[in-house]
């Protein structure tokens, strides 16, 4: 069991940086949202440690209200 945890934390990293970057450069607000659960684990993990690490435990939130203005986006322009 003590090898999991990194384990975990090291894909869930890297799945996070490829999908956002994905995200970012297709503007695919799906991508957006793998993320945002890929971030999860993470953040979770961060948000019980000190106070400026602890910060770092919101990123699913700011990713996930990216998430919402993207699709927003992508909503307004198939309306047009």
């Amino acid at each position: 069991m003590g090898i999991l945890l990194p384990i975990m934390m090291a894909v869930s990293i890297v799945v996070t940086f490829f999908s956002l970057s994905f995200a970012i450069l297709k503007r695919s607000w799906q991508a957006m949202l793998v993320s945002v659960f890929a971030s999860l684990p993470v953040s979770l993990y961060l948000a019980g440690v000190n106070p400026p690490l602890s910060f770092l435990g919101g990123i699913p939130m700011l990713l996930l209200f990216g998430t919402f203005i993207m699709k927003r986006r992508d909503h307004k322009q198939i309306a047009r």
